[in-house]
């Protein structure tokens, strides 16, 4: 009697432990798909911009060479001719600041014409600098207006180029073409009132995750510069093929000037290294969560199994069909299977809950991911209850009950 005891105190044991073992499978996986649905968006999402066949590399105009603000926006008028002329080029542009890159950016507060500025509930834009050609060369479409010329310069009003969201955000309903704006810090500058001359699609500009912000861009033949990014679009398959034809061309206008050439596919890739990492290693995770629960659900039986093998033969000498003896073990299976597949959904859902504002675009009630995530574990429960299954229904009876009679004599 003390071993039967023990022996359903172990059996105890271990099916709170299976059934434990089912509820975080099935939430490790449901936490992998959620990470996978998630990287997966990131992937699709339209960054407003296209890193494919683009080269970067920082432009700098420091030095004795460019004493003031013309001699810098010569010498970009320059660069940007040398680089065109070389074969392969479809279009070239400069910018403050790449998509991604964390380079610093104006954030300042802005006011509308014939509106009063709100101290309180002010208007926030990022100001950035772009050449004429920057957009035709990052691969971002104009939307409405026109693109900055050459005839953008400072001897003209200001102009600016901006973006959907600030047309959205700020000017909804209105002809955005030629109202003027002014921005500043702590507060807008009224003396320079800004036009604006188009509206460009929304660039992600911190990551694919991090929406869109209202932004303004002023040109460089307006604001020349001294440090920018030149993005270099190339028709060639390989772009890294430009670099030397663009080296050779630039040493003879400034054979000073660094050149750190970069792939925007490259630093696009980087900021979604960290999603990547994290689905890869929740899908190990799932994997062996799958594996041990699969191990757990099988022994359990197994070993409960083989404690009720006496019942099992008196059974079949009293008439009890191998069918009904194989149900009746498959049975078990399917209990554990169910009770830690009911825990482990509701787990899965609170997890969700709790993380779905920190991982891009997921829903935490997706009934795609819990569903097949519940199906799959379900399908290795029943896989391993039919194995330790079938080993009872297959006892011969009259063997059975002489091997308990004699471990009864015993």
């Amino acid at each position: 009697s003390r071993s039967a005891s023990a022996g359903r105190g172990t059996t105890r044991w271990l099916t709170s432990m299976t059934v434990a073992e089912v509820a975080l499978a099935i939430m490790m996986i449901a936490s992998a798909g959620w990470l996978v649905r998630s990287f997966s968006n990131l992937r699709n999402t339209d960054a407003g911009f296209v890193a494919e066949n683009r080269l970067l590399f920082p432009a700098t105009f420091l030095g004795a060479g460019f004493p003031n603000g013309q001699a810098v926006q010569q010498a970009h008028v320059a660069m940007l001719n040398a680089i065109k002329s070389v074969p392969g080029v479809a279009s070239v542009g400069f910018v403050s600041s790449y998509p991604f890159s964390g380079q610093l950016e104006g954030s300042l507060l802005g006011v509308f014409q014939g509106e009063a500025f709100d101290p309180e509930n002010p208007p926030g834009m990022r100001s950035r600098f772009a050449s004429p050609g920057l957009f035709e060369a990052m691969g971002t479409r104009i939307i409405q207006g026109r693109d900055f010329a050459e005839t953008d310069v400072p001897t003209n009003a200001p102009v600016a180029v901006v973006n959907k969201v600030f047309v959205d955000r700020y000017l909804s309903g209105r002809d955005p073409i030629g109202v003027q704006f002014a921005a500043g810090y702590p507060e807008p500058d009224l003396e320079n009132m800004i036009t604006i001359i188009g509206v460009i699609e929304d660039v992600r500009q911190k990551s694919l995750a991090d929406p869109a912000e209202p932004a303004f861009y002023i040109p460089t033949t307006q604001a020349p510069l001294r440090r920018l990014t030149a993005v270099v679009h190339s028709t060639l398959p390989d772009p890294t093929l430009l670099q030397g034809p663009i080296r050779a061309k630039l040493r003879e206008l400034n054979p000073m000037m660094a050149l750190d050439f970069r792939l925007a596919e490259n630093v696009v890739g980087e900021t979604i290294k960290r999603q990547e990492l994290g689905m890869t290693l929740m899908l190990i995770f799932g994997g062996i969560a799958v594996v041990l629960a699969a191990v757990g659900i099988y022994g359990v039986v197994s070993y409960a199994t083989s404690l009720r093998s006496d019942e099992m033969a008196t059974r079949l000498a009293l008439g009890a069909s191998p069918g009904d003896v194989f149900v009746m073990v498959l049975r078990q299976g399917a209990v554990l299977g169910v009770l830690g597949a009911a825990i482990g959904v509701s787990l899965a859902w609170l997890s969700g809950q709790l993380v779905q504002n920190q991982v891009y675009a997921i829903n935490a009630a997706d009934p795609l991911i819990l569903a097949s995530s519940t199906l799959l574990i379900t399908a290795i429960t029943v896989a391993a209850t039919v194995i330790p299954a079938r080993r009872p229904a297959r006892l011969n009876p009259r063997t059975a009950v002489l091997s308990q009679e004699c471990r009864a004599a015993v």
